[in-house]
């Protein structure tokens, strides 16, 4: 087994009740924001009023800057400009903030790592899977945020491999991109578990539905059951990423984007999408975090 770097941080993220001893990858973690993670979990109780979630950013003055920063800026394309906390919390809705919240928690977290060029790519493939998500949210009938949400988490396992061994991860990158081993095994060989079963791991520790747990662990299947549109969505969104530019592997095989588009149901729907619009579209968002 390749030695790794150990860190010495405290495990990060509300814990949610789910027992059992951390995979010896897992453990250690570097944390999450404790703002954005409770925020997350205010915004996890269904009865949550915007008064409730609109006094709870105020009250934490640099988190409220940042989200308002980041409601603003062009990865998420609002039509007016927010002004205010209550004006985000009701012009947003609840969903987008959440979602502005856990972008802001996992910008912040991989921040350290991104400076090497094949974990920035990590993080561009992430974005991209976002904002695709949300892209293609009419097509599965899915709601626009709860869509970013899901494409954003979908590969929080490979995020915290990357923090916590990002040359060990490094290296894995290169041994996929060498032909040695596909990602996923290249990652069980190195670290016990692959990204989707970390993932999984560290979403049920989160005030999270089920459902994202679903698509973090399921999005690479081949097959999913009747009734995950937002599993089916996520891969679509991942694979589409994928063949446009975003991959993490450097030169590894893609479908054409069109091809992989088909996935996604609405045959008129679909062909109201330009690619390229949307290529562009995706780059100009992602880039407001880069």
């Amino acid at each position: 087994m390749m030695q790794t770097e150990q860190n010495p941080a405290a495990a990060g993220g509300p814990a949610r009740g789910a027992g059992g001893k951390a995979p010896w990858a897992l453990e250690n973690l570097p944390p999450f924001s404790p703002v954005a993670m409770r925020l997350v979990a205010l915004l996890s109780d269904e009865d949550v009023h915007v008064d409730q979630v609109s006094r709870f950013i105020a009250a934490e003055p640099v988190f409220a800057a940042r989200v308002l920063q980041l409601a603003n800026s062009p990865l998420f394309a609002l039509q007016r400009q927010v002004t205010s906390i209550p004006q985000a919390v009701i012009v947003i809705g609840l969903e987008r903030v959440k979602a502005i919240a856990l972008t802001r928690a996992l910008g912040d977290f991989v921040a350290p790592v991104l400076r090497r060029k094949a974990l920035a790519a990590c993080w561009r493939n992430t974005l991209a899977g976002a904002v695709l998500a949300e892209a293609l949210a009419p097509l599965y009938q899915a709601d626009a945020g709860a869509a970013y949400t899901a494409g954003l988490l979908r590969d929080i396992g490979r995020l915290a491999l990357i923090v916590k061994y990002p040359e060990a991860y490094t290296n894995a990158i290169e041994i996929a991109r060498d032909g040695g081993a596909g990602l996923a095994e290249t990652e069980r060989n190195l670290f016990d578990i692959d990204h989707c079963e970390a993932g999984r791991w560290v979403v049920e520790r989160m005030f999270l539905p089920e459902e994202i747990s679903r698509c973090v662990v399921h999005h690479h299947d081949a097959e999913l059951p009747e009734g995950w549109d937002l599993v089916h969505l996520v891969r679509t969104a991942d694979r589409l990423a994928d063949a446009l530019g975003y991959g993490i592997v450097p030169g590894a095989p893609q479908r054409p984007p069109a091809e992989v588009l088909e996935e996604a149901p609405g045959a008129s729907r679909r062909a109201r999408i330009q690619l390229e619009d949307l290529e562009r579209e995706v780059e100009r968002r992602i880039s407001a975090l880069l």
